[in-house]
């Protein structure tokens, strides 16, 4: 083993060495970094002597990593986005809050979110620019974990050992229909498994969520749809009934275009959360875009229509 308190590696070089392990390519890496292959590969090399390990090997057309170079890539993800969030944080504390995040949003979501940070943040922090990337809540994870995205906001965020969870809004659940759907307007407790359901696919965590509350069968599944723009079309079209939150539903709501009642004796669930790696929020661009999100999703609960605030984390006494 090397002796790692010897080694002097440039971040210059590490950015190198993390463009080349996720492309698995000298020379696809080439052309993203615009240097040229022979140079980006005597960079490499140059990492791999300084360190003492192989880094990578080739398999076939492309490269692998070794053990060492698996070890290194997480070791190199998070000390650049350290150096990343300290020069920010520099800046920041010389001026107004500077820079870009790059947030994921759910479909079910980006209505709301989208135009509130956008507006509050061209108010405050002038000089903080947002980029919004829209996927389902799986996707804009995986993107998370895999550095692309600097802040998620989605329901429900899977546990991973990096990744710290903030709950904004515990959602209340709708059964959502056609304008003037008897089962929506008439009094009593509809009978759901005799509604024709549009719902996403099996491995769809909402889908999940509503089985599992209602017991898996019970649902006629007429039509499968991933997308939140399809179901809501088909929704209002008649094609059948569906379970969304508030946040997803609340424009067509209020143009008439559908109908919905809330669902106050089914449990699922449904928690919006911002997601970021673990100890991000002391930077002070992730700390405003909380607050403001807080203070939000605080007035919404308020209300009796987009749900309940997420319950106080409860503080653990050291023994």
């Amino acid at each position: 083993m090397p002796d790692w308190h010897e080694v002097r590696v440039e971040f210059r070089t590490l950015r190198y060495f993390v463009h080349v392990a996720e492309a698995r390519s000298f020379s696809k890496a080439a052309v993203h970094l615009r240097v040229a292959q022979p140079a980006l590969s005597r960079q490499i090399q140059k990492l791999e002597a300084e360190i003492g390990m192989l880094l990578f090997v080739r398999a076939g057309h492309q490269l692998e990593l070794t053990e060492a170079g698996w070890l290194l890539l997480d070791r190199a993800h998070a000390l650049l986005r350290q150096a990343a969030n300290m020069l920010d944080e520099v800046r920041a504390s010389a001026s107004d809050l500077a820079g870009t995040l790059a947030i994921g949003v759910s479909p079910a979501v980006t209505e709301v979110i989208a135009p509130l940070l956008t507006q509050e943040c061209a108010a405050r922090f002038p000089r903080l620019r947002l980029d919004f990337v829209e996927g389902f809540s799986r996707l804009i994870f995986e993107q998370l974990v895999n550095h692309g995205l600097v802040l998620c906001l989605m329901h429900n965020p899977p546990p991973h050992k990096s990744i710290e969870v903030h709950p904004l809004l515990v959602e209340a659940m709708y059964l959502v229909g056609p304008p003037k759907a008897r089962a929506l307007v008439r009094a009593g407790k509809p009978r759901l498994d005799q509604l024709p359901f549009i719902l996403p696919n099996d491995a769809h965590a909402l889908r999940q969520l509503i089985e599992r509350a209602l017991g898996r069968g019970r649902l006629k599944v007429a039509v499968q749809t991933d997308g939140m723009i399809t179901t809501r079309a088909l929704v209002a079209a008649g094609a059948g009934y569906t379970i969304l939150p508030y946040s997803a539903i609340h424009r067509q709501l209020e143009r008439g275009e559908i109908a919905a009642r809330r669902l106050v004796d089914l449990d699922i669930p449904w928690t919006l959360s911002l997601a970021c790696w673990r100890g991000q929020t002391s930077s002070r661009a992730i700390a405003a875009v909380l607050d403001i999100l807080r203070g939000h999703f605080d007035r919404l609960a308020g209300g009796k229509l987009w749900g309940r605030a997420p319950p106080a984390p409860v503080e653990r006494r050291r023994a």
